[in-house]
């Protein structure tokens, strides 16, 4: 199965790396406990990327990078928005968010849970596990710079 994550510079070195989410949580984990966030098309992981730029003029972005990876689709269980609680898009929900999957977060079952993304809903992004066995088998199979389009920012030039 194909997933997509972008990468800030300096943090494209290691693609694969969970550090970040275990430092500072996420939407689906709480700190301390590191997961892989991958989206299932470049463009969602483009968006999802986006939501979290601090508005800058467009010439003091980032560079950025888009890695595709490849992972057992079969290891993939889909969590349907209509299983999670109602307001788990919210920004308020982050703390009840962060416990959904405490179970899978201390006993890794599934290689990869497919989470409707709360940027777009109808697309999900993958969280995987790092302890999990198969976490070794995912490899990086690609890599690009990845130029924003600046159509895309809207942040005024001072």
């Amino acid at each position: 199965m194909k997933l997509y994550r972008i990468l800030k510079e300096p943090y494209w070195h290691d693609p694969l790396s969970v550090v970040g989410a275990e430092i500072t949580g996420g939407r689906w984990n709480p700190p301390g406990q590191g997961i892989l966030y991958t989206a299932s098309s470049p463009e969602l992981a483009l968006l999802e990327t986006l939501v979290h730029f601090p508005k800058v003029p467009y010439d003091r972005l980032p560079r950025l990078r888009v890695f595709t990876l490849d992972g057992p689709a079969s290891e993939i269980r889909w969590i349907y928005p209509e299983l999670l609680p109602d307001e788990w898009a919210e920004p308020t929900a982050l703390p009840l968010t962060q416990t959904i999957f405490s179970e899978w977060l201390q006993t890794p079952f599934d290689l990869g849970l497919g989470v409707p993304s709360a940027v777009v809903d109808i697309s999900y992004n993958v969280l995987l596990h790092p302890r999990h066995a198969l976490y070794s088998t995912i490899q990086v199979v690609g890599e690009q710079d990845l130029i924003l389009d600046q159509r895309l920012w809207n942040t005024p030039t001072p």
